[in-house]
C-alpha cells in the first residue's frame, strides 16, 4: 500500500511539473512573439509620421551623401575668395526660399529675407513670393435651390502663408486653388435661391470664404477675400424677368396716372365752385382763353361769338350737375301744387 502510494505521489508531482513546464514554454512563446511584433512594426511607425506631415520633416541625409557635403565645403573653403560669390543669394523682403540638398528638404523656416547661403553644386532653392495673389475664376455653371441653372464668376484673394509646407503638398497652385472655389461655390449655391444669390452676394461671398479656408490652411494657403464678379442669366429667363418688370412699370405708370386724373378732377370741381358763386369770372375766364389762343397759335383764325348769344343758347336742361352755370334772365317758379281752375263752360 505505501508504495502503491508513493507511486502515485510521484506521478501526480510528474504531472504537474511537467504542465509547469509547458505553461512556462507558452509564456516565453508569447513573448518572443510580442517582441518581434514590436520589432516588425517599430520602423514602420516613423515612416508613417513622415508620410503624415509631408514637407514638414526631412530625412536624413546618407553617408555618400554626408561625404559630398564635405568636399563641396571643402572646396568652397579651398576658392574662398571666388566661391562665396556663388555660394550667397539675396532674397528680398516679400520673399522666402526653401533649400534642397540632395532632394531632401533642409531643417528649419524659410530663409529670408537678406542673404542665405547654399552649395552650387548639391543645392536646389525655390522662391516663394508671399505678397497677396489674384486669381480669377472663369464662369462656370451653377444650380440654384429653385432648379434656376445661371453663370457665375469670382475673384479669389490669397497668399502663401506657409513656403516649405506649400511646396511639399501643392505642384500647381493657382489650378488647386480654382478648382477648389468652384466646387465650394456650386455647392453652397445650391442651397440659395435666385433671389437670395442677387441680393445677398457679400454674405455669399464671406461663406465661401471661410469654407475655402478650412481646406487651404492644411496646404499652406491663407485665403484673404472673395468676390462674386458677374451673374449671367439664361435668355429665356432673362425674357421672363424682362417681361414680368416691363409689367410693373405700366401697373405703376397707370396708378400715376389715375392718381393725377383724380387730382385733376378735383381741382376742376374747386374750379366750377368758385366760378358758379360769380358769374362775372366766367366771363374773364372765356376773354383769357382767347388771349391765350392768339398768343400761341397766331396762325390760328379764332372767331369768338358774344358772350350773351352763347347764354341765349344754353338751355337750363342741357345743364349737368357740376357744370358751370351761366348768367339767364330769372324765371318766375311755378308752385309744385297748383290750384285747379274751374272750366268756363261751369
Amino acid at each position: 500500500m505505501e508504495k502503491r502510494a508513493r507511486s502515485s505521489s510521484r506521478e501526480a508531482h510528474g504531472r504537474g511539473s511537467g504542465s509547469a513546464h509547458k505553461e512556462n514554454k507558452r509564456a516565453k512563446a508569447e513573448r518572443g512573439g510580442r517582441g518581434r511584433g514590436r520589432r516588425d512594426a517599430g520602423p514602420e511607425q516613423p515612416a508613417l509620421g513622415r508620410a503624415g506631415s509631408p514637407g514638414t520633416k526631412s530625412s536624413s541625409l546618407g553617408a555618400c551623401e554626408w561625404l559630398l557635403v564635405l568636399t563641396s565645403l571643402l572646396f568652397v573653403i579651398v576658392t574662398f575668395p571666388f566661391s562665396i560669390w556663388f555660394c550667397i543669394k539675396v532674397i528680398q523682403e516679400y520673399e522666402r526660399v526653401i533649400i534642397f540638398r540632395l532632394g531632401h528638404l533642409l531643417p528649419g523656416r524659410a530663409k529670408g529675407p537678406g542673404l542665405f547661403f547654399f552649395l552650387p553644386c548639391l543645392d536646389t532653392y525655390h522662391k516663394v513670393d508671399l505678397r497677396l495673389q489674384t486669381l480669377e475664376i472663369p464662369f462656370h455653371e451653377v444650380v440654384t435651390k429653385d432648379m434656376f441653372v445661371m453663370e457665375i464668376d469670382a475673384i479669389c484673394y490669397y497668399r502663401m502663408e506657409n513656403a516649405s509646407l506649400l511646396l511639399s503638398s501643392l505642384a500647381h497652385v493657382s489650378k488647386a486653388v480654382q478648382f477648389l472655389v468652384q466646387t465650394t461655390m456650386k455647392r453652397l449655391l445650391a442651397h440659395r435661391s435666385l433671389t437670395e444669390i442677387l441680393l445677398e452676394r457679400k454674405s455669399i461671398a464671406q461663406d465661401v470664404k471661410v469654407a475655402l479656408d478650412a481646406v487651404t490652411c492644411i496646404w499652406g494657403i491663407k485665403v484673404e477675400r472673395t468676390e462674386i464678379k458677374d451673374v449671367r442669366l439664361p435668355a429665356g429667363l432673362q425674357h421672363s424677368l424682362a417681361v414680368e418688370a416691363e409689367a410693373q412699370r405700366q401697373a405703376k405708370v397707370r396708378m400715376i396716372a389715375a392718381e393725377g386724373e383724380k387730382a385733376a378732377s378735383e381741382s376742376l370741381r374747386m374750379a366750377a365752385e368758385i366760378l358758379s358763386g360769380t358769374p362775372a369770372a366766367v366771363q374773364l375766364r372765356y376773354l383769357h382763353t382767347l388771349q391765350s389762343l392768339s398768343t400761341e397759335k397766331p396762325s390760328t383764325v379764332v372767331l369768338p361769338l358774344p358772350f350773351d348769344l352763347l347764354n341765349f343758347l344754353s338751355s337750363p336742361s342741357s345743364r349737368t350737375q357740376g357744370s358751370i352755370p351761366l348768367p339767364n334772365p330769372s324765371k318766375p317758379v311755378e308752385p309744385l301744387n297748383p290750384k285747379k281752375k274751374d272750366s268756363p263752360m261751369l
